[in-house]
This record gives C-alpha cells, structure tokens and sequence, in this order.
C-alpha cells in the first residue's frame, strides 16, 4: 500500500510540470471563451488549432512534449494538405523546435519511462456469502505499447483532406525551455489557391 501511494504522489508531482498554453488570436480569428482554441478561415480551408485538448494515453504525455489538436475542413474544389514536416514552433528567444513524429515520441516515452503506467481497475471484495462491496483500486500496467497507441492513433493524417472533407489530430513537439514566454506555431499548407504560412500565437502561463 505504501509503494501505491508513492507511485501517485510521483505521478501528481509530475502532472503539476505540465506546461499551460493560452491562445493569443489575431483580429480576424475566432477564439474561444477559455482561449484554449483558435478557429482561423483561410482562402481555402479552416483550420482550428486548439491546446490543452490531449485528454488520451498516456496522461504523463504533456508533462514532456507539447500536443497541439489540428482541425482542417477543405472549403476548397481541391485537395489541401497539411505539411507536417514542415511544422515548427518558434519561442521568444527565437529558437525553433521541430515536430517530432508519433513513433519518435513514443520511442522517447519507451526509452525514458522508469515507472510503469497506473490505470484503475476495479475489484471486488467478498464480505458475505455473496461479493456485495467493490472497491476502485490502482492497477499497474506493464505494456508500454499498450499504453502509448493512443499517440500513433490519434496523429493527424498525412494524407490530403479532400474537397469538402475534414481531417483533425495532434501534432507533437517538444516541451519548450523554461525561460520561454510565447510560442509561435508554424505550419504550412498546400492548398488550390497555392502554399501558405499559417502562424498562430501562444502565452505560456507559469
């Protein structure tokens, strides 16, 4: 019992790391009310970015790397695609991270995790002729795999969003150095009308 409770104390410990984005929108944007989200029409699409939306396995995923949620709706009569080796994301001290793949990310997640993941799982206890009391307690799950897919699942699709098609996931970076104020994510698209840069604004809230 007392192992359990020092492997949750750890886990809470490092969840209070986790580093918090607040939107800065631009005039023409559509924040919302929490700036958690930025919704921008382009020439061709609309793209929402939004922050704080990684509610996925692992949980232990923001205290280390910064997952940005995608969504792109093509407005166009062409394909539009997003060029993800392209992202990048620039602070106030101007240094530029790049975008690190889902597979890198969990390779980084593999090679660096030293506890086990904790899942609840329920159980049962027997205090009569019939089990009548259950109990929530703390499992422990020892498949790294298992524990990280949500990272390779949930990725925004390589593939170009046809006409009148939607595409949304994550895109994964770095968590920035702690002298770091602003970010500024960088992304690219390809679209009917020609290439465009998008950049959209961040304040990190410490």
């Amino acid at each position: 019992m007392a192992q359990r409770c020092v492997l949750v104390l750890l886990l809470l410990l490092q969840a209070c790391g986790a580093t918090r984005l607040r939107a800065l929108p631009d005039p023409a944007d559509q924040p919302d009310h929490g700036q958690q989200a930025i919704t921008r029409r382009l020439a061709d699409a609309t793209m929402t970015i939004e922050v704080e939306a990684w509610r996925h396995r692992p949980r232990r995923l923001v205290d280390e790397y910064l997952p940005f949620r995608v969504v792109i709706v093509n407005r166009s009569g062409g394909p539009v695609t997003l060029l993800l080796a392209e992202a990048s994301l620039l602070d106030d001290h101007v240094r530029v991270h790049r975008i690190l793949h889902p597979e890198e990310v969990i390779s980084l997640l593999v090679g660096g995790s030293s506890l086990p993941a904790i899942v609840p799982s329920i159980g049962i206890e027997a205090t009569g002729p019939e089990p009548t009391i259950f109990g929530l307690e703390l499992g422990l799950q020892f498949n790294p795999e298992r524990d990280l897919r949500d990272i390779r699942r949930l990725a925004f699709p390589r593939e170009p969003v046809p006409p009148g098609g939607r595409a949304e996931g994550f895109i994964y970076f770095p968590k920035p150095p702690q002298d770091a104020r602003r970010l500024t994510l960088l992304l690219h698209l390809d679209a009917p009308s020609g290439p465009q840069e998008i950049r959209f604004s961040f304040a990190i809230d410490t």
